[in-house]
């Protein structure tokens, strides 16, 4: 099951996306349908068994002057503004991790828009209820 959610920090905030290799495609799937034009997407609705406690949506950006990267966007809520063809990068970088032969590893995502929060996609390196635990 894919998991994300926002992790906090005053120096080094992160969004992690969780998952093994068949969740992390679905996610780069849904990536290529946003790079076809398709609008707004919400991936905690496009992906009904991914879980998460934050709202993203990717949003469609174009030009110098775009709203690029990952960013808050209210309580909870957050934005993914991308381009086609950073979407369709991003997914190929995450079909290359999500490889058969892939046991573990992860991405960092960052496209150096002013304020954008790091995105980090993870494959095999945490326990499944990493983002649940209660403290």
């Amino acid at each position: 099951m894919l998991r994300f959610d926002y992790l906090p920090s005053d120096f080094h905030p992160l969004f992690l996306f969780l998952g093994e290799s068949e969740d992390l495609t679905a996610l780069a799937g849904l990536l290529r349908t946003f790079a076809k034009g398709q609008g707004p997407l919400s991936v905690g609705e496009q992906l009904p068994a991914a879980r998460s406690k934050a709202k993203l949506t990717i949003v469609p950006e174009e030009g110098s002057t775009g709203n690029y990267g990952l960013k808050p966007d209210g309580p909870g809520s957050f934005r993914w503004g991308l381009n086609a063809w950073q979407a369709e990068e991003i997914a190929r970088r995450i079909e290359l991790l999500a490889a058969a032969n892939n046991k573990s590893g992860s991405e960092i995502i960052e496209l150096g828009a002013e304020d954008e929060i790091p995105v980090k996609i993870s494959l095999g390196e945490f326990t499944d209820d990493f983002l649940v635990r209660r403290f």
